[in-house]
């Protein structure tokens, strides 16, 4: 097992790879990380081009986007992940997508990526997560497919799982047995309320003069 490549480094020693195809994030991001002091920045706006850049020259952490054409950045981290595209299989891999659901982070990070950022992304938090990301000590482990992996995050994830799973069930029960009981309190107060009287209607009135007989 083994360190990413980007550990222990200091910020204004980074060559960062930003993978994005929308031009105006790229130069969001480009400026963003220009105004920390990195040392390089380089943008691509695919996949395949800046899999062919980084393998001649590699950086030392990678900016991707998840939502791309026709590659995505998901297929990226896979790609990259694999053990034959050593040294790009050690890089750090944070994500910076639109679309952060918890389905999303949770299937990213069991892929191997170091971080997830939602847009919109403010500077303070990217240089936070970069932060983070240069002192994160956790081990590389080469996992199914030959692909590496962060060492104990799937582990994490599915205890995560099954306490989100098991927290769902008992508030279930829960709800279930209020429900019940709201009903038995509903009955037993049907049972106190006094019944409806019921009355008779009244005779039609009658003409109060008698009548007068005419006498002969």
């Amino acid at each position: 097992m083994t360190k990413h490549y980007a550990f222990g480094r200091v910020i204004e020693d980074l060559d960062i790879a930003v993978v994005d195809d929308s031009k105006p994030m790229q130069a969001i991001l480009r400026s963003t990380l220009l105004s920390f002091r990195v040392r390089r920045v380089r943008t691509f706006d695919g996949v395949e081009e800046a899999i062919e850049a980084m393998r001649i020259d590699p950086p030392n952490l990678i900016l991707t986007d998840w939502h791309m054409k026709p590659v995505s950045g998901y297929q990226l981290l896979c790609r990259l992940r694999h053990r034959k595209m050593a040294p790009l299989c050690y890089l750090p891999i944070l994500f910076v997508t639109a679309h952060g659901t918890r389905t999303l982070v949770d299937k990213v990070l069991r892929a191997g990526a170091q971080n997830v950022l939602v847009k919109p992304i403010s500077p303070s938090i990217l240089f936070d997560r970069l932060q983070w990301t240069l002192r994160d000590g956790r081990d590389l482990e080469l996992g199914p497919g030959e692909r590496f992996r962060i060492a104990g995050v799937a582990e994490r994830l599915d205890e995560k799982a099954r306490k989100w799973k098991a927290f769902g069930e008992h508030w279930a029960k829960v709800e279930a047995e209020r429900g019940k009981l709201a009903g038995k309190v509903a009955a037993r107060e049907a049972k106190r309320l006094p019944k409806p009287v019921e009355t008779q209607p009244e005779p039609a009135r009658k003409d109060q003069f008698a009548a007068v007989r005419v006498k002969q």
